[in-house]
């Protein structure tokens, strides 16, 4: 809903859209993956049967930057390797 209010105002000079990524191993949730059976289940619980990497996000955000992306506003990307939302 955020992407799409904010898309509203600023169109058409701005496009505006948000990433929503999924558990990405870094030195603030350390302590979720240093525990080899906790790392394990929460592999588990993606499609790609591995957590995400802040290169995926990083990936995302530069094609949505990109002029490939030039048609798309107002969008959440999942970027979270399948893993369903709880919310």
């Amino acid at each position: 809903m955020f992407a799409v209010a904010l898309a509203s105002e600023m169109s058409p000079d701005t496009r505006v859209n948000c990433i929503a990524p999924g558990f990405v191993p870094t030195n603030f949730a350390d302590f979720l993956v240093r525990d080899e059976a906790l790392r394990k289940s929460l592999e588990e619980k993606t499609l790609l049967k591995r957590l995400g990497k802040a290169e995926d996000m990083a990936a995302a955000a530069a094609f949505l930057a990109s002029d490939d992306s030039s048609y798309i506003t107002g969008e959440t990307i999942v970027v979270a390797g399948g893993t369903q939302s709880r919310l």
